[in-house]
């Protein structure tokens, strides 16, 4: 976990009301509570998002059943899921397998692992995979999105292994698509960075400064895929059709299930 700073400890302040405390999870929050840009504010208890589930307790398991979750998103690899399998009861709630990386993530944690590369280097790595995150693999967020929105499909949970990247873009770009404010999606993006726990995916010779880059949540990680929309698409409403699939009638039933 990283040391909190009288930033973090603002950002915490603001959003306790929306964390999820599990003894086997950092990183579990409802992106119920906030803003959007006409003026409501996303539900709660709808959609939740977390890190890795592979050390859930039973209190743990007790307290997602209380939360009614019905379907668990994976966005881990399968190597990622069979080397730490969720532990979460057999029966419900139902598991989806949804596993990416980005393009060039195996080369970056090799290089980190052999002690190649800079904090410098590692943050432009970052930047450039948030630039992936939001062009390549959209097809599997569009579903999981679609998911949550058929009959029954919520409330969900979606979680990644810390949570930050691959659970960050796809917080991001849902919220987004129903019209929670920018700033307040930033703000959901960078709690990650003081709810955090070490990954079993360095070796002894990586940097500590450098894989302190590759942990971090940094507003110009998220803004690096952002920007790549702009560019790609022109805006986030023309993403959120041509890439996430989105008509307009699903997205406005998107809203009417997440924003109150």
């Amino acid at each position: 976990m990283s040391t909190i700073d009288e930033t973090g400890r603002a950002l915490l302040a603001r959003h306790q009301h929306r964390r999820i405390a599990l003894e086997g999870s950092c990183n579990c929050r409802d992106l119920g509570g906030l803003r959007t840009t006409q003026g409501g504010r996303t539900r709660r208890g709808r959609v939740f998002r977390s890190d890795a589930l592979a050390t859930l307790t039973d209190s743990d398991r007790a307290r997602l059943a209380d939360l009614g979750i019905r379907t668990v998103y994976d966005l881990r690899t399968d190597e990622e899921r069979q080397r730490a399998p969720n532990l979460l009861h057999e029966e419900a709630p139902r598991q989806q397998a949804l596993g990416f990386l980005p393009r060039g993530n195996p080369e970056m944690f090799a290089a980190i692992n052999a002690g190649e590369l800079s904090p410098a280097a590692a943050r432009a790595q970052m930047c450039a995979q948030y630039e992936r995150l939001a062009l390549d693999h959209t097809d599997l967020l569009g579903r999981m999105y679609r998911g949550i929105l058929a009959p029954g499909g919520a409330p969900a949970l979606f979680h990644c292994a810390s949570g930050k990247d691959r659970t960050g873009v796809g917080s991001a770009f849902l919220l987004l698509t129903v019209g929670v404010a920018r700033d307040e999606v930033f703000e959901d993006y960078l709690i990650s960075h003081y709810q955090r726990r070490a990954l079993d995916m360095f070796s002894g010779s990586a940097p500590d400064a450098a894989v302190y880059e590759i942990m971090s949540a940094r507003e110009e990680y998220l803004a690096a895929a952002l920007d790549a929309i702009d560019r790609e698409f022109g805006s986030f409403d023309a993403f959120a059709t041509r890439s996430l699939g989105f008509t307009t009638a699903e997205r406005d039933a998107l809203g009417a299930l997440l924003i109150e």
